[in-house]
Order: C-alpha cells, then sequence, then structure tokens
C-alpha cells in the first residue's frame, strides 16, 4: 500500500517538473478569490443592515441586561479607547444567508483548484484554471451546500459519523471535475465508495502536514504561499492513487 510519504514525493515530484511558479500562481488566486468574496459578503451585510459594526461600550449598552442574565458582566474600568474599539455584530438571519452563500461560492473555488491540482499530476496545469469552476457556477455551488449539509446533519447526531462522512465525501470535487455531467448526489455516493477503505489514510496523510501548518504559523501565514499548494496537488496525489487501484 502507498504510504503519506509516496503521495507527497510523487506531488513534489510533480511541482517540480516546472509546475511551481504555476501552483503558487494558482493558489494566490484561489486564496484572493475567498478573501474577495468574504469582504463583498461582509459590506453587503453592513449596506443591508445585516451585520452591524458598534464598539465594546455600545455592545455592552446595548446588550448589557442580557448578558448579565447569562452571567457574564461587563469589564470594569477600561481605558476609553479600548472600548471605543470596533467590531462586526451579525444577525442571526444574515448568519444563515452569509453561511448558505459563501458555502456555495466555497463550492466554486474549490472546483476550479481540484481541476488545477489533478492537472499537475496529469499533461498539464494552468494557474488560469481555477477559474474553471465558474463556467458551471450553480452545480459546483450546489455540490458545496449538498456535502455540507450531509456533513452537519451526520455530525448532529455524534462528532464520529460526522468525522467519517466529512473523509467519505474528500474526493468529490476531484471527481466533479473529471464527471462535470455527474449529479451532486452521484458526485457523493462515487466519493464515499472510493474513500471505503481508506479513510485511515487519508487521515495519516493529514496528519503529516502537521510540521508545514507549524511552519504556517512560525512565518505568521507567508509559508502558505508554498504549503498551500504542496498540500493540494497532494491531495489529487491521492486521488489518482485511488483511480490507479481501480
Amino acid at each position: 500500500m502507498v504510504s503519506a510519504k509516496e503521495i507527497r514525493e510523487r506531488a513534489w515530484e510533480k511541482l517540480g517538473e516546472g509546475n511551481w511558479l504555476k501552483a503558487v500562481g494558482a493558489f494566490g488566486i484561489y486564496w484572493l478569490m475567498g478573501t474577495v468574496a468574504a469582504q463583498l459578503m461582509f459590506r453587503v451585510g453592513v449596506a443591508t443592515g445585516g451585520i452591524e459594526v458598534m464598539s465594546i461600550d455600545e455592545f455592552f449598552r446595548r446588550f448589557g441586561e442580557s448578558l448579565g442574565q447569562m452571567g457574564i458582566a461587563m469589564p470594569q474600568n477600561l481605558p476609553s479607547d479600548v472600548m471605543a474599539c470596533t467590531f462586526p455584530v451579525t444577525k442571526p438571519y444574515f448568519q444563515a444567508i452569509q453561511f448558505v452563500a459563501t458555502t456555495f461560492l466555497d463550492g466554486v473555488f474549490a472546483a476550479g483548484w481540484a481541476v488545477f491540482t489533478v492537472s499537475v499530476m496529469r499533461i498539464g496545469a494552468n494557474a488560469l484554471q481555477v477559474f474553471s469552476g465558474f463556467s458551471r457556477f450553480s452545480a459546483m455551488g450546489w455540490l458545496m451546500l449538498v456535502r455540507t449539509a450531509r456533513i452537519v446533519l451526520w455530525s448532529l447526531l455524534l462528532v464520529v459519523p460526522g468525522f467519517v462522512a466529512c473523509y467519505s465525501y474528500r474526493m468529490s470535487f476531484f471527481l466533479k471535475a473529471d464527471h462535470p455531467e455527474w449529479s451532486a448526489a452521484r458526485v457523493l455516493a462515487e466519493s464515499k465508495r472510493m474513500m471505503s477503505g481508506h479513510k485511515w489514510r487519508l487521515a495519516c496523510l493529514d496528519a503529516s502536514f502537521v510540521g508545514w501548518w507549524l511552519l504556517v504559523l512560525v512565518t505568521f501565514g507567508m509559508a502558505i504561499l508554498v504549503a498551500g499548494p504542496y498540500m493540494g496537488v497532494t491531495y489529487a496525489a491521492f486521488y489518482e492513487d485511488l483511480l490507479d487501484r481501480e
């Protein structure tokens, strides 16, 4: 059985075949799209009143009584400049809208990233492939919504079923990249079938990146420009290994 180390080596080798700059560029676009989407959602929330930006002082004046009933007391003798610091407060209805919209867009972005990383493992990649999810905008967004809903529902039962569901559906966007005509239900069913007997392998692969995540932390996020592409292509290599087994 191919180990996590061998999977990582395959990905590193493919990146070394003239794909590093492409991968860094593609990951940068992928990250930027997510950042822009989050900012747009925030601005829409502020413009529509779904998100209020208020100071700490205003927050405790408005909600102090309710917080007191829950045993949360207002901090005493805080400096005025601290009390004037602002933060966003999202209303419950907008939290639901934000969750659905963000999840939908995450599916579109994830689809493009999956297409790119699989291309690195195969015949050749182009950084602009990260935009390919937009060509099937509704299908990719719907897939992410359905996948997330299933994971959340399983998680409501117990932590373990939710964890299993998460790993069962990890190959969904790679499969959708290869089979854009498949429905969300078929993609998720096929991902679950492919991952049968391989969830622990993928969990071990996830764990093998702990050192990379620590590097990201100590470099204040800068190392993600290397770690992100490397991990993305490694998961594509894992997907390719599953296909080889079939």
